[in-house]
């Protein structure tokens, strides 16, 4: 079965239709789970799994399903193992001074692989727009969306983890 680029970028069009209608038009990982329904399409299409190929908008809408679930699995099972850890109600007591602030913050960011502390750095620090750091490191928009959600999740574990040894 071949697909040409006409065809495919149809499918991605009702996906990305279906998939907002499905998990709202306000979700971040919109195209995300759209170009995860395409890529086990393709994946199925070269390994030859579909039995029948006019029937093939049918199989692709049933793989996109199998994803939303997933999608929303995920997502709760993250809502509740939020809510099981305690966050801190401040980040840093009142008495704390400007320099134990920016040594927490160093030691926190120091424990981050480097491309989350590049990403960071880029981004709050220096400044940068989002088009530059995509540029510099060779990323995506959508690879950036996810690197900088990620890296300011795991800053801000090990920010909460150094301000409670202090």
């Amino acid at each position: 079965m071949a697909l040409d680029p006409g065809t495919l970028e149809q499918y991605r069009l009702k996906l990305r239709y279906k998939v907002r209608w499905h998990l709202g038009s306000s979700c971040p990982d919109v195209d995300d789970v759209v170009q995860e329904s395409l890529t086990r399409f393709l994946r199925a299409v070269q390994e030859e799994k579909i039995r029948k190929p006019e029937s093939a908008g049918a199989f692709l809408s049933g793989i996109c399903n199998n994803v939303i679930q997933e999608y929303r699995r995920g997502v709760s099972r993250e809502a509740v193992s939020n809510s099981d850890t305690k966050t801190p109600e401040r980040a840093a007591a009142p008495e704390t001074d400007g320099l134990e602030l920016r040594e927490a913050i160093a030691v926190a960011l120091s424990r981050l692989p480097q491309r989350d502390q590049d990403i960071l750095r880029a981004f709050f620090v220096e400044g940068k727009s989002k088009e530059e750091i995509c540029l510099s490191m060779g990323l995506s928009d959508g690879q950036f969306r996810v690197a900088l959600f990620r890296a300011k999740g795991r800053f801000r574990e090990n920010y909460y983890r150094e301000v409670k040894q202090k």
